[in-house]
């Protein structure tokens, strides 16, 4: 394999064979805008027209009744998911889950004062 790349012929650069990268560069920073732009347009909005995040927003799939802060950045929540509630603690290693409670137990947790 060595001998056939030592056997290709190369030929000095002169002004008659020269390549100008200026003008390649300057295309391929045209092209990275063209594409950025169209990816920014994308994102925002075509994805949000096919509906793939408007269930989370409009709150059919899940609702947090209630956050108590244990530390700055340690919190439980009260949350409600398909008429199931559950208690969740998040943290800075991730989001687990405490228990579920009936429908009884949460009401009463949320008035609670």
């Amino acid at each position: 394999m060595l001998s056939l790349l030592l056997e290709i012929q190369t030929v000095p650069v002169t002004g008659e064979n020269a390549v100008d990268f200026t003008w390649l560069f300057i295309k391929m920073l045209m092209v990275l805008g063209v594409v950025s732009v169209l990816a920014i347009i994308i994102l925002k909005y075509a994805v949000p027209h096919f509906g793939f995040t408007k269930h989370f927003q409009k709150g059919n799939y899940f609702k947090v009744l209630g956050r108590y802060s244990l530390e700055p950045r340690r919190a439980l929540y009260l949350i409600t998911v398909g008429g199931r509630y559950f208690v969740i603690g998040s943290s800075d290693h991730g989001v687990n889950l405490v228990t579920e409670l009936s429908e009884k137990e949460a009401v009463e947790g949320v008035n609670y004062k």
